[in-house]
């Protein structure tokens, strides 16, 4: 007796854990990282993998050939815009043709391709890190547009990434964590317990920022934008960095940018004084806002205006660049 009700108590496990399964591969489907071998980002996701999200947002789509979250596969065809980033370019908390890569393609309209290699875990460090590397991999004739969604940082994390010396983001792809990582409801219940330990959920735990000392971090932060500069010079390529803040409440219901304004001034100005094109949403955000009462972050199954850009996010961005690209060329022209 006791054998039976241990065995239908197991079979009733297994079945619950298999049905948990099948409704995470709607809910909650992720595909494995692993470590790139052109080194353009530290990692990227399995190849063709289908991915679903509704755990922040309604995501859904199927990577490319090279594990990155675009419509189209990467075959040696000309880039125009290279675009980098962290999981909010990367853009799996939208349908795939929602994303703001995709987005920016249709309104080139053919005249001009970008290609998006955005992808979690990636700040604007790891970016300039990596960015020669995806500069002459990919060879984008005309930008390289970066996505921040801070403009904090480490001078140490600076420091290394000029250097190449930042440390990478580890893909734990051996026999048996990769197989555990085909496991959807695993993935489900480590994501789960990661922000329940507060560690930041699936992108990792927020940068700790050292203390401010201005003279220090500007310096630093020049060092960067110089070597941004050098590269766009050397290989003939626009850099356009865009940052998208959140959005936050005020008293008598006004709305504004949630930067700190100390590290933003230092940002904005050593991209001026080393040639590199700023673009701060935040105003794009606000007359949206004041407008239509949307905000670019946050899903009706989240809390608003928090967490990753939603599909009103990406189409801002996406109108934002295109109409940026057009002026720059429209000036060009004229000079």
């Amino acid at each position: 007796m006791r054998q039976n009700k241990a065995v239908k108590f197991i079979l009733a496990g297994i079945t619950a854990f298999l049905f948990l399964n099948i409704l995470c591969l709607v809910y909650y489907n992720i595909p494995v990282h692993i470590t790139t071998q052109t080194g353009v980002t530290d990692y990227a996701w399995e190849k063709h993998a289908f991915y679903s999200k509704m755990t922040e947002g309604f995501g859904y789509g199927k990577m490319n050939n090279e594990g990155f979250n675009n419509l189209r596969n990467y075959n040696k065809q000309p880039v125009d815009i290279l675009i980098m980033g962290s999981s909010q370019m990367e853009g799996t908390n939208v349908p795939q043709n929602k994303t703001a890569a995709a987005l920016l393609n249709e309104l080139f309209n053919g005249l001009k391709y970008a290609y998006n290699i955005g992808i979690s875990g990636h700040d604007f460090p790891h970016i300039v890190n990596n960015i020669e590397t995806a500069i002459q991999y990919y060879k984008p004739s005309e930008y390289i547009v970066i996505e921040t969604g801070s403009m904090q940082f480490s001078i140490q994390d600076m420091e290394e990434s000029i250097n190449g010396t930042l440390k990478r983001i580890p893909s734990y792809d051996s026999k048996i964590m990769f197989f555990l990582q085909k496991i959807p409801y695993l993935r489900l219940l480590y994501l789960q317990y990661r922000h329940f330990t507060g560690n930041g959920g699936e992108n990792g735990p927020e940068q700790n920022i050292i203390a401010f000392d201005k003279e220090k971090y500007s310096t630093a932060l020049d060092a960067v934008m110089k070597r941004l500069h050098q590269l766009s010079t050397e290989y003939g390529a626009g850099i356009i960095i865009f940052y998208h803040p959140h959005l936050v409440f005020g008293g008598g219901g006004l709305i504004s940018e949630d930067t700190v304004y100390e590290y933003s001034a230092l940002f904005k100005n050593s991209c001026l004084r080393n040639d590199v094109i700023f673009i701060n949403m935040a105003d794009c955000f606000i007359e949206e806002y004041n407008n239509s009462y949307i905000l670019p972050h946050g899903f009706s199954n989240t809390v608003i205006g928090a967490g990753h850009l939603n599909r009103n996010g990406h189409r801002l961005i996406a109108n934002e660049l295109f109409r940026q690209i057009n002026i720059r060329e429209k000036a060009d022209s004229i000079q």
